[in-house]
Protein backbone atom coordinates (compact mmCIF):
# COMPACT_ATOMS: atom_id res chain seq x y z
CA UNK A 1 0.00 0.00 0.00
CA UNK A 2 1.43 3.37 -1.02
CA UNK A 3 2.23 5.97 1.63
CA UNK A 4 2.55 9.72 1.44
CA UNK A 5 6.13 10.90 0.71
CA UNK A 6 6.09 13.09 3.81
CA UNK A 7 5.20 10.18 6.09
CA UNK A 8 7.91 8.03 7.67
CA UNK A 9 7.68 5.11 10.11
CA UNK A 10 10.39 2.81 11.40
CA UNK A 11 10.73 -0.02 13.90
CA UNK A 12 11.92 0.94 17.38
CA UNK A 13 13.75 -1.79 19.27
CA UNK A 14 14.77 0.21 22.35
CA UNK A 15 12.95 0.73 25.60
CA UNK A 16 10.78 3.80 26.27
CA UNK A 17 11.78 5.85 29.31
CA UNK A 18 8.82 6.92 31.46
CA UNK A 19 8.74 9.48 34.25
CA UNK A 20 5.99 9.28 36.85
CA UNK A 21 4.46 12.57 38.01
CA UNK A 22 1.93 13.41 40.72
CA UNK A 23 0.07 16.44 42.02
CA UNK A 24 -1.91 16.20 45.23
CA UNK A 25 -4.12 18.63 47.17
CA UNK A 26 -4.98 20.85 44.21
CA UNK A 27 -8.27 22.73 44.40
CA UNK A 28 -10.38 23.40 41.29
CA UNK A 29 -12.68 26.41 41.56
CA UNK A 30 -15.82 25.64 39.52
CA UNK A 31 -17.77 28.91 39.67
CA UNK A 32 -20.88 28.96 37.47
CA UNK A 33 -22.83 31.93 38.87
CA UNK A 34 -22.43 35.08 40.90
CA UNK A 35 -20.31 38.17 40.21
CA UNK A 36 -17.18 36.34 38.99
CA UNK A 37 -18.07 33.10 37.14
CA UNK A 38 -15.25 31.27 35.36
CA UNK A 39 -17.44 29.65 32.73
CA UNK A 40 -20.01 30.94 30.22
CA UNK A 41 -22.84 29.25 28.30
CA UNK A 42 -22.36 29.17 24.52
CA UNK A 43 -25.42 27.13 23.46
CA UNK A 44 -28.62 26.82 25.45
CA UNK A 45 -30.16 23.51 26.43
CA UNK A 46 -32.94 21.67 24.60
CA UNK A 47 -36.03 22.46 26.66
CA UNK A 48 -37.14 18.90 27.45
CA UNK A 49 -33.93 16.88 27.79
CA UNK A 50 -31.30 19.51 28.43
CA UNK A 51 -29.24 18.06 25.58
CA UNK A 52 -26.81 20.28 23.77
CA UNK A 53 -26.10 22.86 26.43
CA UNK A 54 -22.49 23.89 25.94
CA UNK A 55 -20.22 26.17 27.91
CA UNK A 56 -16.66 27.46 27.69
CA UNK A 57 -14.58 27.32 30.86
CA UNK A 58 -11.50 29.01 32.28
CA UNK A 59 -11.48 27.19 35.61
CA UNK A 60 -8.76 28.08 38.11
CA UNK A 61 -6.79 25.48 40.07
CA UNK A 62 -4.94 26.45 43.26
CA UNK A 63 -2.35 24.77 45.47
CA UNK A 64 -4.43 25.26 48.61
CA UNK A 65 -7.75 26.51 49.95
CA UNK A 66 -6.62 29.71 51.67
CA UNK A 67 -6.89 33.20 50.20
CA UNK A 68 -3.12 33.23 49.68
CA UNK A 69 -3.04 29.91 47.78
CA UNK A 70 -0.84 29.82 44.68
CA UNK A 71 -2.47 29.63 41.26
CA UNK A 72 -1.11 26.37 39.84
CA UNK A 73 -3.02 25.96 36.56
CA UNK A 74 -6.03 26.90 34.47
CA UNK A 75 -8.44 24.40 32.89
CA UNK A 76 -9.42 26.01 29.60
CA UNK A 77 -11.85 24.32 27.23
CA UNK A 78 -15.44 23.16 26.82
CA UNK A 79 -18.06 21.10 28.59
CA UNK A 80 -21.39 20.02 27.12
CA UNK A 81 -24.45 18.07 28.17
CA UNK A 82 -25.04 14.80 26.27
CA UNK A 83 -27.10 12.87 28.81
CA UNK A 84 -24.32 13.69 31.29
CA UNK A 85 -21.72 16.42 31.29
CA UNK A 86 -18.71 15.79 29.06
CA UNK A 87 -15.50 17.81 29.58
CA UNK A 88 -12.57 18.40 27.29
CA UNK A 89 -9.96 20.99 28.22
CA UNK A 90 -6.31 21.96 28.26
CA UNK A 91 -4.68 22.17 31.68
CA UNK A 92 -2.26 25.10 31.32
CA UNK A 93 0.26 25.41 34.16
CA UNK A 94 1.08 28.76 35.73
CA UNK A 95 3.93 27.63 37.99
CA UNK A 96 7.46 28.37 36.78
CA UNK A 97 8.66 24.77 36.47
CA UNK A 98 5.84 23.81 34.06
CA UNK A 99 5.04 27.21 32.55
CA UNK A 100 5.38 25.91 28.97
CA UNK A 101 3.73 22.54 29.60
CA UNK A 102 0.13 21.38 29.29
CA UNK A 103 -2.05 18.34 29.92
CA UNK A 104 -4.96 17.36 27.68
CA UNK A 105 -7.86 16.16 29.84
CA UNK A 106 -11.27 14.75 29.05
CA UNK A 107 -14.06 12.83 30.75
CA UNK A 108 -17.52 12.91 32.30
CA UNK A 109 -18.41 15.02 35.33
CA UNK A 110 -19.66 13.39 38.50
CA UNK A 111 -21.24 15.15 41.41
CA UNK A 112 -18.96 14.00 44.23
CA UNK A 113 -16.16 11.70 43.11
CA UNK A 114 -14.75 10.41 39.86
CA UNK A 115 -11.90 10.59 37.38
CA UNK A 116 -10.95 12.30 34.16
CA UNK A 117 -8.50 10.84 31.67
CA UNK A 118 -5.18 12.46 30.77
CA UNK A 119 -4.92 11.75 27.03
CA UNK A 120 -1.84 13.79 26.11
CA UNK A 121 0.55 16.54 27.05
CA UNK A 122 3.12 18.98 25.76
CA UNK A 123 6.43 20.48 26.93
CA UNK A 124 7.95 18.65 29.90
CA UNK A 125 4.73 16.58 30.06
CA UNK A 126 4.87 15.47 26.42
CA UNK A 127 2.97 12.26 25.59
CA UNK A 128 1.40 12.20 29.06
CA UNK A 129 -1.30 9.75 30.06
CA UNK A 130 -2.93 9.12 33.40
CA UNK A 131 -5.92 10.16 35.49
CA UNK A 132 -7.20 13.19 37.40
CA UNK A 133 -9.15 12.07 40.46
CA UNK A 134 -11.73 14.57 41.73
CA UNK A 135 -13.59 14.83 45.03
CA UNK A 136 -15.97 17.55 46.22
CA UNK A 137 -14.24 19.62 48.90
CA UNK A 138 -16.98 22.14 49.63
CA UNK A 139 -19.89 23.97 48.04
CA UNK A 140 -19.68 27.76 47.85
CA UNK A 141 -22.00 30.54 46.74
CA UNK A 142 -22.18 30.13 42.98
CA UNK A 143 -20.09 27.02 42.62
CA UNK A 144 -17.95 24.23 44.03
CA UNK A 145 -14.38 23.74 45.20
CA UNK A 146 -13.19 20.31 44.14
CA UNK A 147 -10.01 18.59 45.35
CA UNK A 148 -7.90 17.13 42.54
CA UNK A 149 -5.17 14.50 42.54
CA UNK A 150 -3.22 14.09 39.29
CA UNK A 151 -1.24 10.92 38.59
CA UNK A 152 0.38 10.15 35.29
CA UNK A 153 3.39 9.17 33.23
CA UNK A 154 5.20 11.12 30.52
CA UNK A 155 8.46 11.36 28.57
CA UNK A 156 9.95 14.04 30.87
CA UNK A 157 13.71 13.78 31.09
CA UNK A 158 14.88 14.72 34.58
CA UNK A 159 18.26 16.47 34.51
CA UNK A 160 21.33 14.41 35.39
CA UNK A 161 23.25 16.08 38.21
CA UNK A 162 27.03 16.15 37.95
CA UNK A 163 29.18 16.87 41.01
CA UNK A 164 32.34 18.91 41.44
CA UNK A 165 34.18 18.95 44.73
CA UNK A 166 33.88 19.01 47.63
CA UNK A 167 36.62 21.38 48.68
CA UNK A 168 37.63 21.69 52.33
CA UNK A 169 37.25 19.15 55.10
CA UNK A 170 34.95 16.18 55.55
CA UNK A 171 34.36 16.42 59.28
CA UNK A 172 30.85 16.27 60.65
CA UNK A 173 27.74 15.31 58.74
CA UNK A 174 27.28 15.11 54.97
CA UNK A 175 24.69 17.63 53.76
CA UNK A 176 23.07 18.41 50.44
CA UNK A 177 21.20 15.24 49.45
CA UNK A 178 18.46 17.16 47.60
CA UNK A 179 17.65 16.96 43.89
CA UNK A 180 17.77 20.65 42.94
CA UNK A 181 17.15 22.15 39.51
CA UNK A 182 17.61 25.87 40.23
CA UNK A 183 18.99 28.05 43.03
CA UNK A 184 16.63 30.72 44.32
CA UNK A 185 18.74 32.27 47.10
CA UNK A 186 21.90 31.73 49.17
CA UNK A 187 22.47 32.88 52.78
CA UNK A 188 25.95 32.95 54.33
CA UNK A 189 27.00 33.75 57.91
CA UNK A 190 30.68 34.54 58.35
CA UNK A 191 33.32 36.04 60.58
CA UNK A 192 36.85 34.58 60.65
CA UNK A 193 35.52 31.68 58.55
CA UNK A 194 32.24 30.69 56.87
CA UNK A 195 30.19 29.86 59.94
CA UNK A 196 27.09 28.70 58.09
CA UNK A 197 25.59 28.21 54.64
CA UNK A 198 22.05 27.56 53.44
CA UNK A 199 20.17 27.91 50.19
CA UNK A 200 16.63 27.84 48.85
CA UNK A 201 16.09 25.92 45.64
CA UNK A 202 13.52 24.67 43.18
CA UNK A 203 13.66 20.88 42.91
CA UNK A 204 13.25 18.75 39.79
CA UNK A 205 9.49 18.60 40.34
CA UNK A 206 8.97 22.35 40.74
CA UNK A 207 8.73 22.36 44.54
CA UNK A 208 10.48 24.98 46.69
CA UNK A 209 12.95 23.52 49.19
CA UNK A 210 15.22 24.88 51.93
CA UNK A 211 18.35 23.11 53.14
CA UNK A 212 18.26 24.71 56.60
CA UNK A 213 21.51 25.95 58.14
CA UNK A 214 24.78 24.10 57.58
CA UNK A 215 26.68 25.36 60.63
CA UNK A 216 25.81 28.13 63.07
CA UNK A 217 24.84 31.79 62.71
CA UNK A 218 27.30 34.64 63.30
CA UNK A 219 27.07 38.47 63.39
CA UNK A 220 27.92 39.04 59.71
CA UNK A 221 25.70 37.61 57.04
CA UNK A 222 24.81 38.07 53.38
CA UNK A 223 21.77 36.97 51.38
CA UNK A 224 21.97 36.50 47.63
CA UNK A 225 18.55 36.50 45.96
CA UNK A 226 18.70 35.47 42.31
CA UNK A 227 16.45 36.97 39.66
CA UNK A 228 13.98 34.81 37.69
CA UNK A 229 16.41 34.32 34.77
CA UNK A 230 19.65 34.50 36.80
CA UNK A 231 21.76 31.35 37.17
CA UNK A 232 24.94 30.57 39.09
CA UNK A 233 27.83 29.90 36.71
CA UNK A 234 30.84 29.75 39.03
CA UNK A 235 32.03 29.46 42.63
CA UNK A 236 35.42 30.13 44.21
CA UNK A 237 36.85 30.39 47.69
CA UNK A 238 39.61 29.46 50.09
CA UNK A 239 40.16 26.68 52.63
CA UNK A 240 42.06 27.27 55.86
CA UNK A 241 43.03 25.37 59.01
CA UNK A 242 40.84 26.32 61.98
CA UNK A 243 41.16 24.47 65.29
CA UNK A 244 43.22 21.86 63.38
CA UNK A 245 40.36 21.26 60.92
CA UNK A 246 40.06 22.17 57.24
CA UNK A 247 37.16 24.62 56.89
CA UNK A 248 35.86 27.05 54.28
CA UNK A 249 37.39 30.50 54.86
CA UNK A 250 35.82 32.54 52.01
CA UNK A 251 33.24 32.10 49.27
CA UNK A 252 32.43 34.04 46.10
CA UNK A 253 29.79 33.34 43.44
CA UNK A 254 29.51 34.34 39.81
CA UNK A 255 26.11 34.42 38.09
CA UNK A 256 24.86 35.26 34.63
CA UNK A 257 24.27 38.81 35.95
CA UNK A 258 27.05 39.72 38.41
CA UNK A 259 29.60 38.60 41.02
CA UNK A 260 28.71 38.24 44.72
CA UNK A 261 31.40 38.37 47.39
CA UNK A 262 33.90 37.36 48.50
CA UNK A 263 32.41 36.65 51.92
CA UNK A 264 34.41 35.54 54.95
CA UNK A 265 37.84 36.44 56.28
CA UNK A 266 39.01 38.47 53.27
CA UNK A 267 41.78 40.23 55.23
CA UNK A 268 43.73 36.97 55.54
CA UNK A 269 42.74 35.43 52.22
CA UNK A 270 46.39 34.79 51.29
CA UNK A 271 46.64 32.33 54.16
CA UNK A 272 44.11 29.94 52.60
CA UNK A 273 44.24 27.36 49.81
CA UNK A 274 42.21 28.58 46.83
CA UNK A 275 39.66 26.61 44.81
CA UNK A 276 37.33 27.54 41.97
CA UNK A 277 34.95 26.00 39.47
CA UNK A 278 33.22 27.36 36.37
CA UNK A 279 30.46 25.43 34.60
CA UNK A 280 30.57 24.68 30.86
CA UNK A 281 28.47 26.76 28.48
CA UNK A 282 24.81 25.80 28.57
CA UNK A 283 24.97 24.49 32.16
CA UNK A 284 24.49 26.02 35.61
CA UNK A 285 25.31 25.34 39.23
CA UNK A 286 21.91 24.20 40.50
CA UNK A 287 22.74 23.20 44.07
CA UNK A 288 25.38 22.46 46.69
CA UNK A 289 26.57 19.66 48.96
CA UNK A 290 29.26 19.39 51.62
CA UNK A 291 30.04 18.72 55.27
CA UNK A 292 29.35 20.56 58.52
CA UNK A 293 30.17 19.89 62.16
CA UNK A 294 27.29 22.27 63.05
CA UNK A 295 29.85 24.91 64.10
CA UNK A 296 30.98 25.97 60.63
CA UNK A 297 31.00 24.96 56.97
CA UNK A 298 33.73 22.33 56.75
CA UNK A 299 33.48 21.56 53.03
CA UNK A 300 31.43 22.47 49.98
CA UNK A 301 30.86 21.16 46.44
CA UNK A 302 28.42 21.93 43.62
CA UNK A 303 25.78 20.16 41.58
CA UNK A 304 25.75 21.06 37.88
CA UNK A 305 23.08 20.43 35.24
Amino acid sequence: MATHPNFHASAFDGSVQNTEFKFSSLYWHHIYSGPSPNQSVLIGAEATTGLGQSAVNDWTIYGGVGSDAELVARAQGLHLYAGSWHNTFTLRFEIERLKKSTLQVMGASVEDEGEWSIVGGTGDLAMARGVVAKRLHEKTDGGDIVELTIHGFCRMQLPILNKRGPWGGKQGSAVGLEKPSKIASITIHYQEIINSFEYIYVDQYGNIGNTNIWGTKSPNHAEIVLGPDEIVTGMSGTVIKHNNLDVIQTLMFTTSKKTYGPYGNTTNIQGGTTFSTVVPNGQAIVGFFGHTDMKCLNGIGVYMA
